[in-house]
């Protein structure tokens, strides 16, 4: 089925690239020691960052899912995005790897840095489902989907591909 976005060079070239590339983020905003990078666990003093959960001062962070649709394409885009949650809610979710049974929903902020589809701190609905894979993050009255445009500026912004790879941009 032809999109609308098959006319779009950028398009073009991301496709010939591979498609579409999810977006993780190594740590939420409020980590100050640097990335994680390949190391599974760093710890500072009593802060904690791992590739699921981070603790930060008195701030508990849990990673999540957030699926948006491309608009003008079938395609969605995957972010691994932090969400700063409540102790109880982080210390539930922890108890899950150990067999506990998951929370259902949680509220939380946005710890990662999204540009143009939601602001740090926004709020954020998580949904638990079982502990083989991460929560599924909603933003509250925020995006839905995302525009060519803003993907490839967040696409920069992440180091994920660089705009000039995918040749004239307006």
């Amino acid at each position: 089925m032809t999109s609308p976005l098959d006319l779009d060079p950028r398009w073009r070239a991301l496709q010939d690239m591979g498609g579409v590339m999810d977006i993780g983020f190594d740590h939420p905003s409020a980590w100050t020691h640097g990335e994680r990078g390949a190391e599974p666990f760093i710890k500072v003093g009593d802060d904690q960052l791992a590739s699921e959960l981070c603790r930060f001062s008195d701030q508990r962070f849990i990673c999540a899912a957030l699926t948006l649709a491309i608009r003008g394409s079938e395609d969605h885009v995957i972010f691994a995005i932090w969400v700063k949650v409540p102790d109880d809610c982080f210390y539930a979710y922890v108890e899950t790897f150990d067999g506990g049974p998951a929370p259902e929903t949680a509220v939380g902020k946005l710890s990662s840095e999204l540009g143009p589809v939601a602001p740090l701190g926004a709020a954020v609905a998580l949904t638990f489902s079982d502990r083989e894979s991460r929560p599924k993050a909603q933003l509250f009255g925020g995006a839905t989907d995302i525009s060519l445009d803003d993907l490839l500026a967040l696409y920069e912004a992440t180091g994920t591909v660089n705009r000039d790879d995918l040749g004239s941009v307006q």
